[in-house]
């Protein structure tokens, strides 16, 4: 049997332990949970309803607009930020409307998916 990469995220606010607008490799899933590695390789069951799962793992980064975010988050992030597609990093929003953005990460560069409404 052949097996298909698939990569998940979060398409609901939940209490799991997944980070908004990263994406996670799926290990395997059922029709009600998806098995994801977290960073350091750690798997979590996540129930599938929770999750927007792909074939593909995007390559644009992700925006988070007005997040609720921990009183402890830096001011920088809480009028929003950009999730890396490739590594996860979290930047503050740009001061302008860029179309790329520089991973200090991962030291990739990804366009940014203005268009997209994520968790809006």
């Amino acid at each position: 049997m052949e097996t298909i990469e698939c990569w998940a995220r979060l398409k609901t606010s939940a209490n799991v332990p997944l980070r908004r607008g990263g994406w996670y490799r799926v290990i395997s899933h059922t029709t009600l949970e998806a098995v994801v590695q977290i960073e350091g390789g750690t798997p979590v069951g996540v129930p599938r309803p929770y999750l927007d799962i792909r074939t593909q793992r995007p390559a644009e980064w992700t925006v988070l607009r007005n997040p609720a975010v921990a009183a402890r988050t830096p001011f920088a992030f809480r009028r929003g930020y950009l999730v890396c597609p490739g590594c996860s990093e979290r930047v503050p929003l740009p001061q302008s409307h860029v179309q790329e953005q520089l991973c200090p990460r991962c030291n990739h560069i990804f366009p940014i998916g203005w268009a997209e409404r994520y968790l809006e």
